[in-house]
């Protein structure tokens, strides 16, 4: 007990530090709370030691030992590792000395025998840890946790793709992004994993789905990067394409951006096919409307991309005459005329768009030019103007007049395009673009009451000569080009994609090569050849395209509500009949402007061979002074004039046959029902009767059938063809 009084004079603190328990700090432990100390202990080490006396860092086979009082410490390095009681003497007298050394280095002798227990517990341990059950059993588990890591990741990266592609829905690119870069790493990641479990997965004929998957996630990470890519491109391109006078490299950067923007679209197109076709058989995928729609998007595009350069006149100047049509005051051609504009484009740059009233160009008529029949009739107008033009079904014809006309009285010719633009399609655009403020009006227009603003600056206090409908249009046009910098392309693409096969945008450009890839879109408004497009030997064609003209000097058809219905019966010989039936429902109020009476010259195309039966209105034959019957070497065309009255409606019906029939055998039967450029999305009811020596084959539509009845009810928003494929025996 001599040490116990002369080194611990009274009861210390002492801490031991140690990251695990060992025969070291056992003894150490044991034989300083034997001479009274207050012993503690940590696995690590504490941020403050004020409360301690001493504290013995106790690492392997090092000690480190502080003294609160001193600055300096003491280390003790043992060597070996037989550990005895006169060792831990000879450590408790180091650290409590009042010596001035350092550093204690102990020898200490080696167990023989311990190593070789060691090693020998630890074979043992081995051998019957890994024994052949034991050992299968482990490899099917880590085989089994391979599998749960490579499956959670591959259906985690598909979530983190499908948040990135509702995100790009939404326009929110800055978390498409986000999601795109988690699904990125995830998927590269899995395509590492996958080398491994892809064998047993084609051995238990399972790995279709974990392949398609993998590639249907490459191929949407690649798409969206694309889609969102092109769009920052497009706002580039625009931007550029705005700049007048630009020098040599903001010249090649826009060509650049330009042979860019082809590249993607082709690129676009093919992974969307590749996704769509991978998709197709998963139900829910196939909800995905969206991936459709983009389909045809970037399909229609495609081959128009090719003539970027010709439409955006690189190396050369073009003129393009752009004629807006009102169509709640509808026209065979989409509307009346109320405004045009001629668009300048040189060397990849906008030069100008300047905007007109009609009534500049029709005030400087000086010739005569003899109007549509309907138009002197009925509008009471001896002479015919540019403001009436619209009055084919076919845009070219009207293209070619209104050309006609504007040369006549501005002396303006040598155009290379013609647009045709309706109010629906302005609407269109500014649902995709949002709200627009015009200063100069002091004014915010947005697609719900572009309408109603344009009527007031149009008709309040207009006289002719009037400049408040032109300078309404021209700032418009001036804020939507300033919002195209900030705007969706992609929303915009598709409002003007709805708007061109929706007929309220008709393109044609002069340039023949060009305008073969707009026809084939069915984008230039003009009248369908009825003939067979299928090549087969048993076809039969049918055409059918009602048109309305708004007579009234109104506004009327924003109010009209229009049902087209059309039975037909196939009898048993192979003739075919019709019973054409179209509701015209005027909602207006009572001769309120921009409503009142519906004054309608209304015109029917039919096949040529058509044999007319009866026409009647509200089951009223319609006397033949009234009726007016022509033909081209096309058509057949039925027209007449009729009013319908505010809070009324007016049923028209036409009952005509074919006079060629069906063969016997098996044949194709097409029907082409075209829609007016400018008019509402009508409903439409097709009814089809076939006698019972007559069976239904096959067809391109979806209707319900019962019995030999089919009923299909749609609606015409665009030029529709319908196929039955039939057998009558």
């Amino acid at each position: 007990m001599r040490l116990k009084t002369e080194i611990l004079p009274e009861r210390k603190k002492i801490l031991l530090v140690s990251s695990k328990q060992s025969s070291l700090v056992n003894s150490l432990r044991s034989y300083l709370e034997n001479l009274g100390a207050e012993i503690f202990f940590s696995s690590k080490t504490p941020k403050s030691k004020t409360n301690f006396d001493y504290c013995f860092h106790i690492k392997n086979q090092t000690i480190e030992i502080e003294q609160r009082s001193k600055k300096n410490k003491k280390t003790v390095s043992l060597f070996g590792n037989k550990i005895s009681s006169s060792v831990i003497e000879k450590i408790i007298w180091f650290a409590f000395s009042q010596s001035q050394e350092n550093f204690l280095k102990i020898y200490l002798p080696k167990e023989k025998n311990s190593e070789k227990k060691i090693l020998s517990f630890s074979f043992l341990s081995i051998k019957k840890i890994f024994s052949l059950k034991n050992s299968l059993i482990i490899i099917a588990l880590l085989l089994f946790i391979y599998i749960l890591i490579f499956i959670s990741s591959l259906v985690l990266g598909s979530y983190f793709g499908y948040l990135a592609f509702l995100n790009l829905k939404k326009n929110n690119l800055k978390k498409t992004e986000f999601f795109l870069d988690r699904q990125n790493f995830l998927i590269t990641n899995v395509k590492k994993l996958y080398s491994l479990p892809r064998p047993i997965f084609l051995f238990f004929s399972v790995a279709i789905f974990p392949d398609n998957l993998i590639d249907i996630n490459e191929k949407s990470y690649n798409l969206i990067t694309d889609i969102i890519a092109t769009e920052k491109n497009l706002k580039e391109i625009f931007r550029l394409f705005l700049k007048k006078n630009k020098n040599q490299d903001e010249k090649f950067l826009l060509t650049l951006r330009l042979a860019t923007f082809k590249k993607k679209v082709n690129k676009i197109e093919n992974n969307s096919r590749l996704i769509l076709q991978k998709i197709s058989g998963i139900k829910k995928i196939n909800n995905f409307k969206d991936f459709n729609d983009q389909l045809q998007l970037f399909s229609q595009l495609k081959p128009l991309v090719y003539y970027l350069d010709e439409i955006l006149a690189k190396d050369s100047q073009k003129k393009y005459l752009l004629l807006f049509a009102n169509n709640r005051e509808l026209r065979p051609g989409g509307g009346f005329i109320g405004s045009f504009g001629i668009i300048t484009l040189k060397n990849l740059t906008l030069e100008e768009i300047k905007i007109y009233d009609v009534y500049d160009a029709d005030g400087q008529l000086k010739a005569h030019i003899e109007p549509p029949p309907a138009i002197r009739k009925y509008l009471n107008q001896p002479h015919w103007f540019l403001r009436d033009s619209a009055f084919s079904p076919d845009f070219l014809k009207n293209y070619t007049q209104a050309k006609n006309f504007l040369e006549k009285e501005m002396g303006f010719s040598n155009f290379d395009a013609g647009f045709l633009i309706t109010t629906s399609a302005i609407e269109n655009i500014l649902e995709a673009m949002g709200s627009l403020y015009l200063p100069d009006f002091k004014e915010i227009i947005n697609q719900k009451n572009f309408y109603l603003k344009t009527q007031l600056y149009a008709e309040k206090n207009f006289f002719p000569g009037s400049l408040q409908k032109k300078n309404f249009l021209s700032s418009l046009m001036k804020q939507v080009l300033i919002a195209l910098e900030n705007a969706s392309f992609k929303k915009l693409a598709f409002s003007l994609k709805r708007s061109l096969d929706e007929k309220q945008l008709i393109i044609y450009f002069d340039n023949p090569t060009l305008q073969k890839k707009i026809d084939s879109l069915y984008w230039s408004g003009q009248l369908i050849n009825p003939q067979c497009l299928e090549e087969t030997k048993n076809c039969l064609s049918d055409f059918l395209f009602p048109l309305d003209a708004n007579l009234g000097v109104n506004k009327a058809n924003f109010f009209i509500n229009r049902l087209i219905n059309l039975k037909t019966y196939f009898s048993s010989s192979g003739k075919i009949n019709h019973l054409l039936s179209i509701n015209f429902k005027n909602e207006s109020l009572t001769d309120v402007f921009p409503g009142g009476v519906y004054h309608n010259y209304f015109q029917t195309y039919l096949p040529k061979n058509a044999i007319i039966d009866f026409v009647t209105k509200n089951g009223i034959v319609i006397d033949s002074e009234e009726l007016e019957v022509k033909e081209t070497d096309q058509f057949k065309i039925i027209a007449f004039f009729f009013e319908v009255k505010p809070k009324t409606t007016v049923e028209i019906k036409i009952k005509y046959q074919l006079s060629s029939y069906l063969k016997k055998g098996r044949s194709l039967y097409q029907l082409i029902i075209q829609k007016q450029t400018g008019s509402d999305n009508n409903d439409l009811i097709l009814d089809f009767d076939f006698d019972k020596n007559i069976s239904l084959i096959n067809n391109n539509f979806s209707p319900l059938v019962k019995n030999n009845q089919i009923l299909y009810n749609t609606n015409l928003s665009t030029d529709k063809i319908f196929l039955v494929e039939i057998n009558r025996n």
